[in-house]
């Protein structure tokens, strides 16, 4: 018992000391209710010090350490997303910086043959008897700016040494701006390399505290089913079938409570949409006007009043003033929409079937983050197997939740992408993709604790499954 409650305390100790490191980083993500649970480590150290704990309180602990777990593992893999987005950046950067480079070189080589053009035309005007001191201001000049400025100086000029000093003028501004923007490009492309850094030391730090925090409340979990051995009377292995009961009961539980919510929101997306058709509801509403045509007959007899006709003119410019205020209430509404079913997407049903096979093949490979072969992230198995099917897609997670149709889960089929949030109303906190492969089953890789593998589609973080599927 003693040598469980130093664990359990080791335990909390650790996971205060991994809030305190990533409050004090640069991540958006360094808040402590992001980081495995406090608030479930005091629960369970209480039912571990406490020798008065009952069979309720010890399980009720158990459950707590399950969920520090889960909560352990989702900050990783947070953190591990957002290295991947910022090593998209830092690789957008580079590219950005390649193609200004390019661009950079292709004015500087357009400027000097500019300048070999212009010396040409000198070199032709002195064969020609041209004026030698006028030949000495274009080849003598070092600027642009001086071989003007010299050539002023001279009554007589060639038009066609005039031409090519414009082009020079003309190259030789076009190659300082690319050559700035190069210069700019190489900043910005330092800056994104070091970010995606930073963020992959802060996504192993992350990935060493979870794997920390597993490994000792599985030994504190173990601890606790002892004890509920003794206090029960049983051994222990029937004790951990009873907690391997309590466990399918809490997942079957959160598997209903996640049906519900995704039936909620396809419900509420059907809603919408069917608020959107009442526009055609307004066509009676002219034969509301038609029993007001009478009105004109008595604006007729009101013949000899048109200055009050007039002078209620400017009335009517104010009443569009009014339809003008209404008109932002549409956009208002519109903002949900993107969390709406879709109904279109580019990929074909057999595309999704040969993406799904192929991601079965990865079964066994082993984790690296950032990885897209032979060792694979999540987003790496879910768009390598989607580019073995001819449909390419992005890299990360969340881009791939962004870039993907999102449908309600009762169409779900294979090839669809499942993505899992710390907060499901919000895709910016996704951290984690699965791979549909039929049956109820996903494919995925998780972390470096164990190689990337088959599961059913509910049997993990099933609270934490954003409301729609992503359809490449």
């Amino acid at each position: 018992m003693t040598a469980g409650l130093k664990r359990v305390l080791a335990l909390a100790a650790m996971f205060a000391l991994a809030s305190a490191v990533v409050v004090a980083g640069p991540t958006h993500r360094a808040q402590a209710e992001d980081y495995p649970g406090q608030a479930e480590i005091d629960e369970a150290r209480k039912a571990a010090s406490d020798l008065a704990a009952g069979i309720d309180e010890l399980d009720n602990a158990i459950a707590a350490l399950a969920d520090a777990r889960d909560k352990a593992t989702a900050n990783a893999l947070s953190a591990g997303e957002d290295y991947i987005q910022a090593q998209e950046a830092s690789d957008a950067a580079e590219d950005t910086l390649k193609a200004a480079n390019k661009r950079a070189r292709e004015a500087e080589k357009e400027l000097a043959e500019a300048r070999e053009n212009l010396a040409s035309v000198a070199q032709a005007a002195y064969r020609d008897s041209g004026s030698m001191s006028q030949i000495g201001a274009v080849v003598g000049s070092e600027t642009v700016d001086e071989v003007i400025a010299r050539s002023e100086a001279f009554a007589r000029g060639s038009d066609e040494a005039d031409m090519w000093v414009q082009r020079v003028k003309a190259a030789e501004l076009v190659a300082s701006t690319m050559r700035s923007y190069a210069d700019d490009a190489a900043a910005e492309a330092a800056d994104a390399a070091a970010e995606a850094k930073a963020k992959y030391a802060e996504a192993q730090d992350a990935q060493a505290h979870a794997e920390e925090a597993v490994a000792v409340a599985n030994e504190t979990r173990a601890d606790a089913v002892t004890r509920l051995a003794e206090l029960r009377g049983v051994t222990i292995a029937l004790e951990e079938q009873r907690q391997a009961g309590l466990e399918a009961e809490r997942q079957a539980a959160a598997q209903a409570e996640a049906e519900r919510k995704q039936r909620e929101a396809e419900a509420a997306a059907a809603a919408e949409e069917e608020q959107s058709r009442p526009r055609p509801t307004s066509t009676p509403k002219p034969t509301a006007t038609k029993t007001s045509t009478p009105k004109p007959t008595a604006t007729k007899t009101s013949t000899p009043k048109p200055t009050a006709t007039k002078t209620s003119e400017p009335e009517q410019t104010s009443e569009p003033e009014t339809t003008t205020t209404s008109t932002p209430k549409p956009t208002t509404t519109s903002t949900p929409k993107p969390e709406q079913p879709g109904t279109s997407w580019n990929s074909t049903a057999a595309q999704g079937k040969k993406a799904a096979e192929f991601s079965q093949t990865l079964i066994g490979s082993e984790y690296l983050l950032g990885g897209s072969g032979p060792k694979y992230d999540c987003s790496g198995v879910t768009s390598v197997s989607w580019m073995e099917a001819g449909q390419w897609i992005t890299r990360s997670s969340r881009t791939q939740y962004q870039a993907t149709t999102h449908l309600s889960y009762s169409q779900i089929r294979e090839g669809d992408l499942v993505f899992y949030a710390t907060d499901t109303s919000d895709p910016s906190t996704i951290y984690h993709v699965a791979i549909y492969i039929g049956n109820g089953m996903v494919m995925e890789a998780v972390n470096y604790s164990k190689p990337a593998g088959v599961r059913g589609l509910y049997a993990w973080m099933s609270s934490n499954m954003m409301p729609f599927i992503g359809r490449p």
